[in-house]
């Protein structure tokens, strides 16, 4: 078990320096003033490459996970790793995306408005970005959390389904993170952590029921004002 253990050992620090390799290479590119159409495509093809770092490192891990007696210090290595790993993913985006639509425009989800890159440079407007939508189990933000993370992320075509899988666990929290915890993180499994999560909090029944307890739970107005009627319209309203 301790010579797995060591070849294990070995081939995630493979993995690891393979993750350095491709950082020095973001930071040379970084270095330029302005990134060439060779430079992008060579990015581009390395970028394809390096997203498969990922699930090699995960199943590596998991395997380590088992075998080591200090869960301590897996657990730092893991986190480590998706710091590192994802913080790469978000600068080959930028890099990327402001390359290809001139503009200086970060990619992905948090850009304005994907049709943005359809307008003449000279006319483009950088819009506010959009934070990534949380949930943590309450039934009463579900369909908020569902629509939003499906117009930003589930049905955007420019992102991988690894990097789905990676927004949707960074969005959830409390109950909603637990319903997903034991799928192993791959972009095959997106679909079925994202089919189980709707499936649990997809309940009509729930929904109705949490929406008329909060109902119940509206402070009743004591002494009737404009002000109050505006607030209980208002409260209504936001149901």
């Amino acid at each position: 078990m301790a010579d797995s253990l060591k070849t294990l050992l070995k081939k995630r620090s493979s993995i690891k320096s393979k993750l350095t390799i491709y950082n020095n290479y973001l930071n040379l590119i970084k270095s330029s003033s302005d990134i060439s159409e060779l430079q992008r495509l060579d990015l581009a093809e390395r970028f394809n490459k390096y997203e498969t770092l990922y699930s090699e490192f995960d199943e590596l891990q998991t395997n380590i996970e088992v075998l080591a007696d200090d869960a301590g210090s897996t657990l730092v290595e893991r986190e480590d790793f998706d710091r590192q790993f994802f913080n790469l993913v978000a600068i080959t985006r930028s890099l990327l995306g402001a390359s290809s639509n001139g503009a200086g425009s970060e990619a992905g989800f948090r850009d304005a408005d994907s049709g943005a890159h359809c307008l003449n440079k000279n006319s483009f407007i950088r819009l506010p970005k959009i934070d990534l939508p949380h949930f943590d189990g309450n039934y009463q933000c579900w369909l908020e959390f569902r629509d939003t993370f499906t117009s930003l992320i589930h049905d955007n075509s420019s992102i991988n389904e690894i990097n789905k899988f990676h927004y949707l666990r960074a969005s959830l929290q409390g109950n909603a993170a637990l319903v997903i915890k034991n799928i192993d993180f791959k972009g095959d499994h997106y679909k079925i952590a994202w089919d189980m999560l709707c499936e649990r909090y997809n309940n009509n029944r729930l929904l109705v029921n949490n929406h008329m307890q909060a109902l119940f739970d509206i402070d009743p107005i004591v002494k009737e004002s404009s002000v109050s009627i505006r607030n209980l319209v208002d409260t209504l309203n936001v149901m």
